[in-house]
């Protein structure tokens, strides 16, 4: 992906607005990374994890690439997408944790943005209550017991 937005960007530099790549694996490991090179020519690429991620990128560009509505869209549809998911498809409990504090993190970037703009935020997505209040759980530091739960992070 990068490799081919560099080439689309040196065959045609005047039309080139912005080359988004998604992170898939740590970033100096991709195909055709090279910053020094990508600084003497001015590309910029913005690389992201999240589409809300993206989106943020792309509504705070001067000119901007979408309306602020958009990326607010983008935030609710990844929420959606994410509530949506299969639970079974999820390799591990940490993973699925993982991606969703991922996610709230950018969603919530994406609000301050928003809210500087006027606009409603995006509810960040609930996490799942895996202890009960008052249950007893065994931690590395030692049992301990849940007095509360807090959905967002």
């Amino acid at each position: 992906d990068v490799r081919a937005g560099e080439l689309m960007f040196d065959s045609f530099p005047y039309n080139f607005e912005a080359l988004y790549v998604h992170v898939v694996k740590e970033i100096p490991e991709t195909h055709g990374y090279s910053p020094e090179r990508w600084r003497d020519k001015g590309l910029k690429p913005c690389f992201f994890r999240t589409y809300p991620e993206a989106a943020l990128d792309a509504a705070k560009r001067d000119p901007p690439l979408i309306r602020v509505v958009g990326l607010q869209r983008v935030c609710k549809d990844a929420v959606d997408d994410f509530d949506h998911l299969n639970p079974k498809k999820w390799p591990s409990v940490r993973h699925k944790h993982n991606r969703l504090s991922e996610l709230n993190q950018s969603i919530w970037e994406a609000n301050r943005f928003l809210e500087s703009q006027n606009m409603e935020p995006v509810e960040l997505i609930k996490a799942d209550q895996l202890w009960s209040i008052g249950q007893q759980v065994r931690t590395p530091y030692g049992i301990g017991v849940i007095l509360s739960f807090e959905p967002e992070f």
